[in-house]
Order: C-alpha cells, then sequence, then structure tokens
C-alpha cells in the first residue's frame, strides 16, 4: 500500500483550501454547485479514485470550461509543485 507523505498530504490540503475559496466564491448557484462538482472529481483522482468527470448539469458549457480549466491549473500547480520540491 501507497501511503502519501507528508508534503503530498499538505500539498492535497492546500490546493483544497484554494479551490474551496474559489469554488464559494463565484456568486451563481448553478456555476458554484459545478465547480464543487468538479473538485470532488480532482480530489478523488488525486487520491486514485476512479470517478467520472461531472456532466455540465445547469451551468453553461462555456462557464464549466472556465472552472474545469481554473480547478485543473490550480490541481497541477500545487500538487505537481510540491512534488517536484520534494524530489
Amino acid at each position: 500500500m501507497n501511503t502519501p507523505s507528508t508534503s503530498q498530504v499538505e500539498a492535497f490540503a492546500l490546493f483544497t483550501q484554494a479551490a474551496e475559496r474559489y469554488c464559494l466564491g463565484l456568486s451563481n448557484s448553478a456555476m458554484r454547485s459545478y465547480a464543487l462538482k468538479y473538485l470532488a472529481f480532482l480530489q478523488a483522482m488525486a487520491q486514485g479514485v476512479e470517478e467520472e468527470e461531472p456532466k455540465n448539469g445547469r451551468a453553461t458549457s462555456f462557464d464549466c470550461v472556465l472552472i474545469r480549466s481554473y480547478l485543473t491549473k490550480l490541481y497541477r500547480d500545487m500538487l505537481n509543485d510540491h512534488a517536484q520540491r520534494a524530489a
């Protein structure tokens, strides 16, 4: 079994905090709902859990593209940055 290192746990926590701030700061409820679902998807992915990417729901396709882009970049930047510093 592969247990995460302290720096991985810290990176995951920092990502989650930053992503939650972003999601909860969205004023449109449909966008906020989609963003929180996409955040849960990224968290599952970080933990190695296979999960289906959430559907757009009530948010527009354009809004979902922006949300996915922002959260995916945040995910890559925060988790990959910590992994590179630990190496």
